[in-house]
This record gives C-alpha cells, structure tokens and sequence, in this order.
C-alpha cells in the first residue's frame, strides 16, 4: 500500500514545464516585463508622449493581446468562456499574419521573413489545436486537415527554433541593451506560448485516448 500510494505521489508531481497553471503566470509575467520596459526605455530616451502612445498601440499590441487572452484564463469567467478566448487569439494572429506579408511585400527583410514563419505557426498551430473540441472544428472538418499529420512536438520546436533565429538575428542588428533584454524577453513569451499550445494538444490527446479505452 506505501508503494502505491509513492507511486501515486509520483505520478502527481509534475515538472513546472508541463504545469499548464505554472505556464500561463510566466506568460502574464512575461508579457508585463516587455510592455512595461518597453515603455519605461522609450521614457528614458526621451520619446514624446504621442509616440510613447504609438508604440504602445503598434509594436506592444500583440503583447497586449496576449494580457487579455491569459488574464481571464486565471478567472472562472475565462474558464468558462475558453473557447471564445481561443477563438479571439486566433483572429488576432490571422489579422497579425496577413499585416506580416503586408510587411515583406512593402519591404522584405529577414527579420520579417522569421517574423511571418513564427505567426504562420503559430496559426496553424493554435487552429489545429485550440479548435479541437469547438463546433468549428467539426463544421470545417479540420480533422481531415494535412497538418494534423505533423506531430504536436514538431510545432512546438518548429517554433522555437524560428524564436531562436529571430533572438539571434535581433541581437546581431540591436546596438542597445534596452533592445537585447526586449528581443530576449519576447523569445521567452513565444515559447512560453508554443509551450501552452503544446500542453493542451497533449491535454485533448490524452483525453481521447482514455475515452477510446473506456469505450472498448
């Protein structure tokens, strides 16, 4: 009986990488550092109010995104409507993906190249996974989708790899070190978000699978 129940001891401890909770405060965290100095270094150097405001609205705007989509995630309210914050991330990462091309059309550059890869993925990823138990999912038949073949795994490194190069390619061009810690701290919030996406993938699969089991 003490075996099983250390076994069982064991069982429940989980690793803060696969701890969803655990996941979504680093996220919040994560997100406030990056729009707080970003906005404290434009202070510092100077910047007008309006431009201060400009910066906030455009270049902080996905992090901003990000706050609404994780926040309610902490209250019932957001549990409740998970779906729908689901839905809302997605749209603002097709809105994110469509201005990305707009970019490399107005001016192709490699920085944009890696920043459209990541929000491709992550649009993808975010479809094929959050989706899942939606009505959308059933409607549109994603689950005959080609890239439900790629692996839950394989997105989640797809996309911190292209995370990686952007850091490197953001830490070769940047001359400050306002804009080292910035580049650093949005590598840290992509894989915390890839890293979300994956753990509710494995979460749905897992929940699946169980069900099959019980059915036989």
């Amino acid at each position: 009986m003490e075996k099983e129940k250390m076994q069982k001891k064991e069982a429940e401890i989980v690793e803060w990488y696969d701890n969803p909770n655990f996941i979504t405060t680093l996220s919040i965290i994560a997100l406030l550092l990056i729009i707080i100095l970003s906005q404290s270094f434009a202070v510092k150097n100077n910047i007008g109010s309006n431009a201060i405001l400009r910066n906030l609205l455009n270049h902080n705007s996905i992090y901003l995104v990000g706050l609404l989509y994780f926040i309610p995630l902490k209250t019932k309210v957001g549990k409740k409507y998970f779906d729908f914050l689901n839905l809302f991330l997605i749209l603002i990462y097709t809105i994110f993906t469509v201005t990305s091309v707009l970019t490399i059309i107005q001016s192709l550059s490699l920085i944009s190249l890696v920043t459209l890869g990541i929000y491709v993925m992550f649009l993808i990823y975010m479809i094929h996974s959050l989706l899942c138990n939606t009505r959308i999912w059933k409607e549109f038949r994603l689950d005959k989708s080609p890239f439900n073949d790629i692996g839950n795994l394989n997105y989640f490194y797809t996309i911190v790899i292209l995370g990686l190069v952007l850091l490197t390619i953001n830490l070769i061009q940047t001359s400050t070190f306002d804009g080292a810690v910035i580049s650093m701290l949005v590598t840290v919030y992509i894989v915390l978000l890839s890293r979300y996406i994956y753990l509710y993938k494995d979460y749905v699969s897992r929940k699946k699978n169980q069900s099959k089991k019980g059915n036989k």
